[in-house]
């Protein structure tokens, strides 16, 4: 996985202003939302040296599980092998290039549909016609392998880094786990089956906050969960950890067990063992780059997104709930009404995030000043223009010794 460094296209003193140092910060230029340029800068500084996520591990819970994901150019599958673990595998066959598998299902094997070259769960060449079987030279195919991608499993969500030299995950997120830990996460199963869906606008778009909900959501979020300026918005959580790369604010709730549905208030059984202070507020995380965890008094969404070019993302969003809610009755009747109940809110994000790439590739975009309800945009944009020094160091670093 080596690429070469790279030096920002963008002055990294251009991007000061951007970050919690400047005096009065400022949204972030536009061309790091629309430059092609800057986003194979990007992919070096964020996401081949840092931990993100690619799902739960609800995704796949039998042997030969399996759903496909992309970052960047580079095609994956997440799938749980024999032996019940869970693996990241490059989805190239190691022959002549072509994707092993689509989608998401079950499998004994991963089997190349050009020249049926056939690999195991974890990635070993096991077959290949003419070369493993009758007169063919088997040494031939011994030790070819599909690369396996470093991954680790916090609180049931499947991370991976192409940095080997990274610290365990858990150094970086075991503080946040604790502090999440009456949700069990880990244990709790997406009602519908994770579909990442590509859309037409830069990853950093999706990055979360609530300035807009009290005015692009008013009349949809707003009229089912109340929304007061001054009192709603709480940024100054406990889950904030700007150096780890988690950022946080809570919805404080205006009663126990209040929801964004017509009832206002929860449609399922409120999750076993949360404190009155969990049932009386709405926690938004994001464990930077591309996760944002809702958690709520009767369940747990979380939103992932994944870069595919400057101008496309992999976006999806699942909500999980108990074993024991899942298996009610009424449970798909309820939960089909809370979507209907959200559903407008979601098409007015998405029209929000494809309006805002369109003004990102307009000669007229700005960078205004971001206001004080925008405090976790401020520590996203912070982290990002941190990670941008780093690759900028390591690429100065590199021309000086090949100098």
């Amino acid at each position: 996985m080596n690429k070469p460094l790279l030096t920002s296209p963008v002055p990294l003193e251009d991007l000061h202003s951007s970050t919690l140092d400047a005096g009065k910060v400022v949204a972030l230029p536009a061309a790091v939302f629309s430059s092609g340029e800057f986003f194979e800068f990007e992919m070096n500084a964020v996401w081949r040296h840092e931990w993100f996520c690619v799902g739960h591990v609800g995704e796949i819970p039998k042997a030969g599980d399996y759903y496909t994901i992309r970052v960047g150019k580079d095609p994956l599958v997440v799938l749980r092998d024999r032996g019940g673990e869970v693996a990241v595998l490059a989805n190239v066959c190691q022959h002549r290039g072509m994707i092993l598998v689509e989608g998401r299902g079950n499998l004994r094997r991963l089997r190349c549909p050009l020249h049926a070259w056939t690999y195991d769960l974890g990635g070993k060449l096991i077959a290949a016609p003419g070369l493993s079987d009758g007169d063919g030279d088997k040494e031939a195919i011994a030790g070819i392998c599909i690369p396996r991608i470093r991954s680790e499993i916090w609180e049931g969500f499947v991370f991976i880094t192409f940095d080997e030299s990274l610290p365990p995950l858990g150094e970086r997120l075991g503080k946040l786990g604790g502090q999440l830990a009456n949700y069990d996460m880990a244990a709790l199963r997406g009602a519908d089956p994770l579909m990442m869906e590509e859309l037409d606008w830069n990853w950093k778009i999706f990055n979360d906050e609530c300035y807009h909900c009290m005015y692009l959501h008013s009349s949809s979020w707003g009229d089912m969960y109340e929304l007061n300026r001054g009192r709603t918005l709480d940024e100054a959580v406990e889950f904030n950890d700007l150096d780890k790369g988690v950022i946080s604010y809570n919805l404080c709730s205006p009663h126990r067990d209040a929801a964004p549905t017509h009832t206002k208030t929860i449609l399922q059984p409120p999750i076993e063992g949360l404190t009155d202070q969990e049932r009386t507020q709405l926690s938004y995380v994001t464990v930077a780059p591309n996760l944002l965890i809702v958690a709520m008094p009767d369940k747990v969404k979380y939103f992932l997104w994944l870069p595919v070019g400057a101008q496309k993302s992999l976006y999806a969003v699942s909500w999980m709930y108990p074993e024991t809610t899942l298996a009610r009755e009424d449970f798909r009747e309820t939960y089909e009404r809370e979507m209907h109940d959200l559903r407008p809110v979601m098409e007015e994000d998405l029209y929000a995030w494809r309006s805002c790439q369109q003004g990102y590739n307009s000669s007229f975009a700005a960078r205004g000043p971001l206001a004080p309800e925008e405090e976790v945009i401020k520590r996203l944009q912070t982290w990002l223009v941190r990670k941008y020094a780093a690759e900028e160091a390591r690429a100065r670093a590199a021309l000086q010794t090949a100098g």
